[in-house]
């Protein structure tokens, strides 16, 4: 019988592989318990960088330990919802960068203020990992139905909106573009990621402004 050197390589080759990949997964599982050692090596170290970096991250959750947000917290720009299956209240800030939405709620910059005509939308989180109220602000939005009210209140003002329309799109450029669809009208669109615990879709929420109120309680209907 005639032996192929092709056949030769082959069989090399078969016998190589699990040894091959053996190696690799002891040398995979050797490196990752040197690196815990080291790091609790760092961290009984008080002056590490590890520990301090540690401390930090706490003192951050300590102070962020909290499930709304304060008074001082909300400024003069801020939204309210407040029905018998969602009660949220957070500051409204301008932009949707990460760092914003840490913060509370924000407020896509090319879109109307409250008032204008025009759409103005705004983001929040729904579920985010953490202790921040920031986190989970819009965690009940998908609770709204229409005639709920939703209240703006900014520059002295409350502007009451009432939710008429429902939806959920992609997060893509047909997407977003549905969610930051121009209108003459003053409306608003809240939106927050969906389902619940991913990022898969958007739901988004339209409500249309019925009444402006002053702080003195001077109330404008808009139906009037």
């Amino acid at each position: 019988m005639k032996i192929k050197l092709a056949d030769i390589k082959n069989y090399i080759y078969k016998r190589k592989k699990p040894i091959v990949i053996g190696v690799f997964a002891v040398g995979y599982i050797l490196f990752w318990f040197w690196y815990f050692g080291e790091r609790d090596i760092a961290i009984k170290d008080s002056s590490s960088p590890v520990k301090q970096e540690e401390s930090v991250v706490q003192d951050e959750n300590k102070n962020d330990n909290k499930k709304e947000f304060s008074q001082k917290d909300l400024g003069n720009f801020w939204l309210e919802i407040n029905t018998d299956k969602i009660k949220t209240k957070a500051p409204i800030l301008e932009g949707i960068e990460p760092e914003v939405l840490n913060k509370g709620l924000g407020r896509h910059r090319t879109t109307a203020l409250p008032g204008q005509n025009g759409n103005m939308v705004i983001s929040g989180h729904r579920w985010k990992f953490g202790n921040k109220p920031s986190y989970k602000v819009f965690e009940n939005l998908d609770k709204l139905k229409n005639g709920d009210k939703i209240k703006v209140h900014y520059g002295g003002k409350v502007f009451e909106y009432e939710v008429y329309e429902k939806g959920v799109v992609s997060p893509n450029k047909k997407g977003g573009k549905e969610i930051l669809k121009k209108t003459s009208e003053p409306i608003l669109t809240l939106y927050t990621c969906a389902p619940k615990y991913t990022a898969w879709k958007r739901l988004y929420y339209r409500a249309r402004l019925v009444s402006i109120e002053n702080y003195r309680h001077t109330k404008q209907n808009r139906s009037s």
